[in-house]
């Protein structure tokens, strides 16, 4: 390493990414050389992020506080560095050493705000050195910052010293590799070795779960200590219980075991790559939380999923987000203006390109995994997995054609969609979906567009005004102007009828379709079996709650299967609603079949 203060010059090696990996990457594969090379590259951005920390804390009056300068810690970690490449490079390249970076380099931009002094965050820098120090097998005297009385040591452990006030510091020593933190001469640290994630008086070991996939071993600390294994402030430590581990370690194994079956591949990219994992509350519903940044490469957090292969895809899902963030950093590949416009499939707001193109990546890679498991799926789940694949191709598909619609990615991340596009064509004609499951899959991806745009998108009031006018007339509908973008972030999405065909189709490896607090609503029933009484059963329910976004996607998807002449209500679904506010006292499906030119054979519903 090299530090610009005294020093001299520093000099970054560029990286060149080769096309090998480039279209491993953009097919959503990229096994465990592509991961290495992303590794690498990580690396020296963690590099150069830390030169940044260092140079900012020594240009910053008080940074550090009562601690060391920041010229001796960089004088530690280069000999540490020296001493130990390999053991540096994997400190370095922990996940929780990367989210730290980030903070902390926010916090000196004033972009980003602790519960405590700048020091106590900058100051984790001296506990990075005491780990570098003690993996190096080099001596070293150094203080670290305590929070509420405790410090951690990145993958490694947490010392635990009560009765200290809140933000206090004590001395760590570093001899013959043993790290002890010495408050008034009584040292606490971690266990000696041969157990190197165990507990010990005063101190709480750092947890792996391990395991073996595609011909290695694969290991990854399960992170419930460090203060930067959130995205955002740091936590404080929440010890999971030892029964709890074991879950986590049985979950884990039986995840890679479902991976190494249908694509060992993956299975080793992620033995290579996946460093860390941190558990957090279940979301409400039975769903799996799960959350990756782009500054904590090999690490996820993650809720505690139900069975394999929802760990399984949640694993696929994140390493998608964690491969593509680090191309990312390497490569520019759209130039956006961040405004979010974009519909995606699995989101119920709004998404600027990037985010969309970050989902997109991601549920490609799910679909990779649902394709190759297809066919290891029990009898009694056939169904249900099939669904689950064919819903998880069409909404790639869509995000892909809006992806390569936008005039926003740059010549890389054109050729990156397209390569996207062509693994979904290699899914196209795959016949092993039975065309009832796909019917469903396919009102399934209708239905949260429709509701999407009947949430988000509002006509112009004068254009409404004027279709309302020539209707009161006798006239036909005219052409109006493209709806715009109004958000409406408040109200909850039920996503009933998906759920319904879920629970219709029988325990498999989608989403826990849990119990709806009401039965199924005879409007999605009558919908879901192609029953034209669906029409009606929605014009009654848009009677009792004119506003209802579900009740007019519902009635615009049941017009849309049971009169093919009002298909073309699906592409502006939001200008039925915003018509019928301007005539209530019109059936919203008159209205329906008025604006797209259909007869009209209705009669009052009672």
């Amino acid at each position: 390493m090299q530090y610009a203060g005294s020093h001299g010059p520093a000099r970054a090696a560029h990286h060149l990414v080769p096309s090998e990996h480039f279209d491993a990457l953009a097919s959503g594969r990229g096994g465990a050389d592509a991961v290495r090379f992303l590794s690498t590259t990580e690396y020296s951005r963690r590099l150069l992020l830390l030169r940044a920390l260092l140079d900012g804390a020594a240009l910053t009056p008080g940074a550090l506080g009562p601690l060391p300068s920041a010229d001796s810690a960089w004088d530690a970690l280069t000999a540490a560095q020296e001493r130990a490449p390999e053991e540096f490079r994997g400190l370095l390249l922990h996940p929780q050493v990367g989210a730290w970076l980030a903070y902390g380099l926010r916090r000196l931009h004033h972009t980003a705000w602790g519960d405590g002094p700048l020091w106590t965050d900058l100051g984790h820098l001296f506990a990075l050195c005491a780990v570098a120090a003690a993996r190096a097998g080099l001596p070293l005297r150094t203080t670290v910052p305590l929070r509420d009385g405790a410090v951690m040591f990145p993958a490694l452990g947490l010392a635990r010293l009560p009765g200290r006030p809140r933000w206090a510091t004590a001395e760590v020593v570093v001899e013959a590799g043993r790290l002890t933190v010495e408050p008034h001469r009584e040292g606490v640290g971690p266990p000696p070795p041969g157990r190197p994630d165990g507990d010990a008086p005063g101190w709480l070991g750092l947890r792996r779960l391990r395991t073996r996939t595609a011909g290695r071993a694969a290991e990854v600390w399960l992170d419930d200590l460090d203060p930067y294994r959130d995205l955002g402030r740091p936590l404080p430590p929440d010890r999971l219980a030892p029964e709890r581990t074991a879950r986590w370690q049985e979950g884990f194994g039986q995840a890679l075991e479902v991976l190494e079956e249908c694509d060992p591949e993956t299975a080793g990219a992620l033995a290579e790559g996946l460093r860390s994992l941190t558990a957090v509350p279940a979301p409400p519903g039975g769903t799996v939380r799960s959350i990756s940044s782009d500054d904590a490469f090999g690490g996820l957090l993650l809720s505690l999923p139900p069975d394999p292969v929802a760990f399984a895809v949640a694993l696929v899902h994140e390493f998608q987000h964690n491969k593509l963030g680090a191309l990312i950093h390497l490569l520019t590949l759209e130039r956006d203006d961040g405004r979010a416009r974009h519909h995606a499939p699995w989101r119920n707001d709004p998404r600027p390109l990037s985010g969309l193109l970050q989902g997109a990546y991601a549920f490609l890679g799910i679909t990779e995994f649902r394709s190759r498991h297809l066919d290891r799926v029990p009898r009694a789940g056939r169904a249900a997995a099939e669904f689950e694949f064919a819903l998880s191709r069409r909404q790639t598909r869509e995000a892909v054609r809006t992806l390569a619609a936008d005039p926003a990615l740059t010549p890389h991340g054109r050729r990156f969609v397209t390569g996207m596009a062509a693994r979904l064509d290699a899914w196209e004609a795959d016949a092993r979906v039975r065309p009832g499951v796909d019917a469903w899959a396919a009102l399934a991806a209708t239905d949260h567009r429709t509701e999407w745009r009947v949430r988000h998108l509002a006509p112009a009031p004068a254009d409404v005004r004027a279709l309302a006018r020539s209707h009161l007339a006798g006239l036909a509908p005219h052409a109006v102007a493209a709806a715009t973008l109004a958000p409406d972030p408040d109200t909850p999405w039920s996503h009933a009828r998906t759920r319904l065909i879920r629970r219709l189709l029988g325990p498999g490896p989608g989403p826990d379709p849990a119990p709806a607090a009401e039965p199924p609503s005879p409007a999605d029933l009558a919908l879901l079996s192609g029953d034209p009484a669906a029409v009606p059963a929605y014009t009654r329910l848009l009677a009792e709650d004119p506003e209802s976004p579900e009740a007019w996607t519902g009635l615009v998807l049941a017009l849309a299967t049971t009169t093919p002449g009002a298909r073309p209500l699906l592409h502006r679904p939001e200008l039925l609603r915003a018509l019928h506010r301007e005539l209530r006292a019109t059936p919203p499906d008159r209205l329906a079949r008025w604006l797209t030119g259909t007869p009209d054979r209705s009669r009052p519903y009672g």
